[in-house]
């Protein structure tokens, strides 16, 4: 446990560790964990303290997994991410199990993120201050990885919990409610913020340095992708499962466990073609698509 101001801890192991992340425990007149799924021997710093408050910043397992062993806890989040912290079902469906079935991965996928259903007990909305007492922090709302996805704003220490907008990962957006121009729209509207720190949800936490630069270059990794499956589709790649072989998102090889990997990789590149649809780049017929009018000859130019 890393003290970063005066009753603000960050609760990381310094590590890109799945189906944990990096959480912030405030100690104040209110003991508030900002996000519950620290790494287990981070947990260990704060497991026999009070915990009153959990603010989540979305409803995924590794970001929630230990709501359900705080049950005096009140906790909060985003109403977009309600039900699928309520039914593992729901859970799974919203990760694409259901448009990408795998049978010998949905049994065994929701004990591997350690998912355990706990209801949230309230609402976060974008905007909204939330006090402990001593510390009070604001509500950014930063859509696209999930819909109800939000970042956590400390204005007198001057720095934003980003979650899973990370800089030095790669974006994802692998729901059935993620949205590419929405993660565009978030990217920058933490440009506009200018923050001073930023205290990403995965790996080494801490970004100092260069924060709209790299925040720049993360963005710009979505438009590079979709240049590739521009490509693709240009080369006769037509389905969504035909171009997730190709691991757009995953730099042309998907990691381990494949089988998962793989439905998440589908989901990031329909929703790509779904913004390159709307940008009258792409057409759909059925399973397939293709390049819209004009489109090939854009491409021809380029290359």
């Amino acid at each position: 446990m890393e003290k970063l101001f005066q009753h603000i801890s960050l609760l990381s192991n310094g590590k890109f560790t799945l189906p944990y992340c990096n959480c912030l425990w405030i100690e104040d007149d209110v003991n508030c964990l900002v996000d519950s799924s620290p790494p287990e021997e981070q947990w260990q710093h704060i497991a026999n303290q009070p915990i009153n408050l959990i603010v989540n910043s979305h409803g995924h397992s590794d970001h929630c997994s230990r709501n359900y062993t705080c049950p005096d806890a009140q906790v909060l989040m985003h109403p977009a991410e309600h039900k699928r912290v309520s039914n593992g079902d729901i859970y799974l469906r919203d990760y694409g199990f259901d448009l990408f079935p795998d049978d010998s991965v949905r049994p065994l996928y929701l004990a591997a993120v350690k998912y355990t259903p706990r209801p949230a007990d309230g609402e976060i909305q974008d905007g909204q201050t939330i006090s402990t007492g001593r510390v009070s922090f604001q509500v950014v709302s930063l859509p696209g990885h999930s819909a109800g996805h939000c970042g956590f704003l400390f204005p007198e220490q001057g720095f934003i919990f980003t979650a899973d907008i990370n800089p030095d990962s790669k974006p994802f957006f692998a729901m059935l409610d993620s949205d590419v121009d929405d993660f565009i729209y978030s990217i920058e509207r933490l440009r506009s913020i200018g923050p001073e720190l930023l205290v990403t949800g995965h790996g080494s936490a801490l970004i100092k340095s260069n924060i709209s630069k790299r925040l720049a270059a993360y963005r710009d990794i979505l438009y590079q992708q979709e240049e590739k499956i521009l490509s693709l589709l240009k080369s006769g790649k037509r389905t969504i499962r035909e171009l997730a072989k190709e691991a757009v998102c995953y730099e042309g090889r998907l990691p381990q466990p494949q089988a998962v990997y793989y439905i998440h990789e589908c989901m990031m590149d329909w929703k790509h073609l779904q913004r390159l649809e709307r940008l009258g780049k792409v057409v759909n017929e059925g399973d397939n698509y293709y390049l819209a009018p004009g489109q090939r000859s854009v491409l021809q130019t380029l290359g």
